[in-house]
């Protein structure tokens, strides 16, 4: 056993992670950074290329960004974080930059008009291009660490956080290579490990890495989760064939001004695809699929072809081309033939889990709500982008709460030693090293794939009451396998222990988005409910509240949301 301390431990390496590190220990904290993968892989490193910047002009103090996010995320957001992030939104930019990340600016080297781009559910053209794509942002966040005094544990999968009463005192990890175990304590903890979306595998776009560990251990921290059942799935995926099924291949703003999404039968369903936000798109394509408008590989057509003659098109085909988006043409090729990698063909479409809006509950400094000494931010921080994300906003999201949790855990660090119960660290230590070896009837990847079907089938894009209680009758089930698993005694990198630990994560998460879908009884947001198709602001102008009982079982609770400034 490896034992480490510190003033702050950082878990996970994408942005978020990093960002938060770098800012503590510029503030003078002694930081450990660990990280599942390398540092600077996850998620951060495939994002599709685009980061906003906010708005532009003296005079714009973010009121017009704030609008879009609150309306476009169906009035659930945090509209006091919202505000925050619509003012400081150009920060993110900045500090990209000092990273050593490149931007896309104007002809003079200037964020200008004619730099930003306007996605869909953005009013006006608010942001930037990342040439580099996810590859430069991640190697970015590789320098930045190194150029600080932050010490890296790589390869190290956390299993439980250290908890003494309502405290967080460090975390207890599996080292991948060493087959160490691995505790570290530390007199603040922050949590950056992303979202969930490998519960939907194979439909996801996801690194294989996020099975929603962060919300489990907050979960058995006493954190509140929020809004679990927002699972953004981002409307244009490839269909078939099975290998290549879940694969991205864009999203609305990519459609251009004069792309068409079409049913079977060749009708537009949703006139200015482009400008919609992700939700309206992937909830027109998931409704007309259940009409049984969809095509036989359970998709809806996007037809590009208009685009080569059309001026604001063109620009989009050349980066399809040769431009940032050519790997998506490859995958086209490869999927659909030539014909539609240049578009004279309509591409086979369906949304793939994406992104989660839900979350832990957190405030403006990145504050784990009643749980001390605990950070967290990213992905795994939930309410700020309530209903549905905007495209590029978690990028400049993750960035600037993840720099102010780093400040403000290291301005809150208090002097002199912390205390914990070493026996409440032996026998969790105890609990991880018993796993090793274990005869049961249950390997553990098949019990996975398991849990990743029903909630593909059960808890996926179109929901109804039915499809939601068979599916958790089937997390209940799945939940008793996974006490009866067979993992193998090997130390160094053993995938049965992983997938076994991931597994005990991805349960409790699994159910708290069953439960809180079955609760919502309207479509909000990324929510379809085919049983209930109409937002209700009358009676669901509401967070639904997720926590753990005293008896280990999930509770749920209603909130009103905080309309601050903006009401429906």
């Amino acid at each position: 056993m490896i034992e480490k301390h510190c003033d702050l431990l950082c878990i996970g390496g994408g942005g978020a992670g990093v960002a938060a590190s770098v800012a503590a220990s510029r503030k003078g904290a002694d930081v450990l950074l660990c990280s599942k993968e390398p540092i600077g892989y996850g998620n951060t490193r495939i994002i599709g290329g685009v980061m906003a910047y906010g708005d532009l002009g003296a005079e714009k103090t973010g009121e017009d960004f704030f609008r879009d996010m609150i309306v476009g995320g169906d009035y659930l957001n945090n509209q006091e974080i919202c505000s925050l992030l619509a003012s400081n939104a150009h920060q993110a930019t900045y500090l990209v930059e000092s990273f050593g990340g490149v931007l896309g600016r104007d002809k003079e080297g200037r964020i200008t008009e004619e730099a930003l781009i306007q996605l869909g559910g953005h009013t006006s053209p608010r942001t930037l291009f990342i040439p580099s794509t996810g590859p430069g942002i991640g190697q970015a966040l590789r320098y930045a660490v190194a150029r600080e005094e932050i010490e890296i544990l790589e390869n190290t999968l956390i299993v439980d956080l250290i908890q003494q009463r309502n405290q967080t005192f460090g975390a207890i990890g599996y080292e991948l290579v060493r087959g160490d175990v691995v505790v570290i304590k530390a007199k603040k903890t922050l949590l950056a490990t992303g979202g969930g979306g490998w519960l939907y595998y194979p439909n996801t776009d996801v690194s294989r890495v996020i099975t929603g560990d962060g919300y489990a251990l907050g979960l058995n921290a006493g954190a509140e989760l929020i809004d679990m059942e927002q699972v953004q799935y981002i409307p244009f995926s490839i269909t078939h064939p099975p290998g290549l099924a879940g694969i991205v291949v864009g999203e609305p703003f990519t459609a251009g001004p004069a792309g068409v999404l079409r049913n079977v039968h060749g009708k537009d369903i949703l006139p200015g695809v482009y400008q919609k936000t992700r939700a309206q798109v992937a909830n027109a394509i998931i409704l007309e699929v259940e009409k049984g408008n969809g095509t036989k590989h359970g998709g809806c057509l996007l037809d590009l072809k208009g685009n080569k003659d059309h001026p604001g098109g063109r620009m989009l085909f050349e980066q399809y081309s040769k431009g940032i988006f050519k790997n998506i043409t490859d995958i086209i090729r490869l999927a659909y033939g030539p014909e539609a990698a240049s578009w004279e063909e309509p591409w086979d479409v369906y949304p793939s889990a994406h992104y989660f809006m839900g979350g832990i509950v957190i405030d403006i400094w990145g504050r784990v709500k009643g749980v001390d000494n605990l950070f967290a931010c990213g992905e795994v921080s939930g309410g700020i982008h309530g209903g549905n994300r905007l495209g590029s906003v978690s990028l400049m999201e993750l960035f600037i709460i993840g720099s102010r949790a780093g400040e403000c855990a290291a301005s809150e660090m208090e002097k002199g030693t912390y205390t914990v119960d070493q026996r409440l660290i032996d026998s969790r230590v105890n609990q991880l090293q018993e796993m090793l070896g274990r005869r049961g009837k249950n390997r553990p990847i098949q019990v996975k794939n398991e849990l990743q079907k029903v909630m593909w089938d059960c808890v996926g894009p179109a929901r109804n009451e039915s499809k939601l209680k068979n599916g958790i009758e089937s997390l209940l089930s799945i939940r008793e396998k996974a006490k009866d698993l067979n993992i193998s005694r090997a130390r160094k990198y053993n995938t049965e222990l992983i997938d076994a630990i991931e597994l005990g994560f991805m349960i409790p998460v699994s159910l708290s988005i069953a439960q809180s879908a079955l609760e919502r009884k309207e479509s909000r947001g990324a929510h379809v409910r085919l049983d209930y198709p109409q937002r209700d602001d009358r009676n669901w102008l509401k967070n639904i509240i997720i926590k753990k009982g005293d008896k280990d079982e999930l509770e749920i609770t209603l909130r009103p949301v905080e309309l601050t400034k903006l009401k429906p």
